[in-house]
């Protein structure tokens, strides 16, 4: 886990706008990012889990409390010739279109139009990110999140994400920073095998 020194959030999101953040931390762990993320709660410190900053506009007075960003990334690559399907499981700080990469590189379908849609994996869900008919929302297997009220660990099924114009997860992976909600661990892909092989994704 890094503490450096509080950044501006005009450093931290793509439109290069925003204010001063009271404290920053860089996590490389899920239990970094659990502990960093309880301990603020348990300070009454209000907290921003930030992913890449791509869909996020902030007040150049900036941010009085925790900023968080998950630096983990990478993609768990399942065995493709599995019949039963295929499943990714993806870190919540990966860049998404990274994950779209890699199942289209493997003809897996369902996100291929999703390319090019900045931001990390762990905020699709939040954003149910879509384009040109296909939406995130419609591959997502599970979402790992941490619940900042019952404080702990759950593993979210695609079923309880929401409605069907905004699945959005019941316990908000990226919740506002008054409002404690849960923050985002992991994703997977699957994808059925034959000449067009489905992708979906669990985040973590």
């Amino acid at each position: 886990m890094t503490v450096g020194t509080a950044p501006r959030l005009a450093d931290l999101t793509t439109l290069g706008v925003g204010g001063p953040v009271a404290r920053f931390v860089a996590t490389t762990s899920e239990a970094e990012l659990i502990d960093a993320v309880r301990t603020a709660d348990e300070a009454g410190e209000p907290v921003l889990v930030l992913g890449g900053g791509s869909n996020l506009l902030v007040s150049d007075e900036g941010f009085d409390g925790l900023v968080v960003r998950d630096t983990r990334t990478g993609i768990d690559v399942p065995d493709h010739s599995a019949c039963a399907g295929v499943t990714y499981t993806v870190p919540a700080g990966t860049p998404w279109d990274d994950v779209v990469a890699e199942a289209t590189s493997h003809r897996l379908y369902g996100i291929e139009a999703l390319s090019g849609i900045p931001g990390s994996t762990g905020a699709t869900p939040v954003q149910n990110v879509g384009a040109y008919g296909q939406e995130v929302a419609q591959t997502i297997a599970t979402v790992r999140v941490w619940d900042r009220e019952r404080l702990r660990v759950r593993t979210l099924p695609s079923s309880t994400c929401g409605s069907a114009t905004a699945r959005r997860c019941s316990s908000a992976p990226c919740s506002p920073p008054t409002t404690r909600g849960a923050t985002p661990a992991t994703r997977s892909t699957s994808a059925r095998p034959g000449a067009r092989r489905r992708a979906t994704w669990c985040s973590t």
